[in-house]
């Protein structure tokens, strides 16, 4: 049997506060109530965790949707390495002389 998972349910996740979130909601309304929430969206409704929760009347607590410390932490480190190593490999500007 295959484990479901938000991929295989056709659920947008951007980024880890999503996945948060969706944790969030699997936890308080079971896995059953997600996807039957997931499957009523009306029309053009893009399945973003927000609109499943809205969908679900779920108030997702700020302890799920701020970032922890330490995650932000790596994620300003991540984006400082990629800079760096973008002013190293980016080739230096020509002088134009008069």
């Amino acid at each position: 049997m295959e484990a479901i998972t938000p991929d295989s349910l056709d659920i947008i996740l951007a980024n880890e506060r999503d996945r948060r979130t969706f944790a969030y909601l699997v936890d308080t309304c079971g896995l059953q109530r997600v996807i039957k929430a997931r499957q009523a969206l009306p029309g053009r409704t893009r399945p973003y965790v927000s609109n499943i929760a809205k969908s679900l009347g779920v108030t997702i607590p700020e302890g799920v949707v701020i970032t922890p410390r330490e995650e932000g932490r790596r994620h300003l480190s991540e984006i400082k390495d990629f800079l760096a190593a973008r002013i190293v490999a980016a080739p230096a500007t020509q002088v134009r002389r008069n």
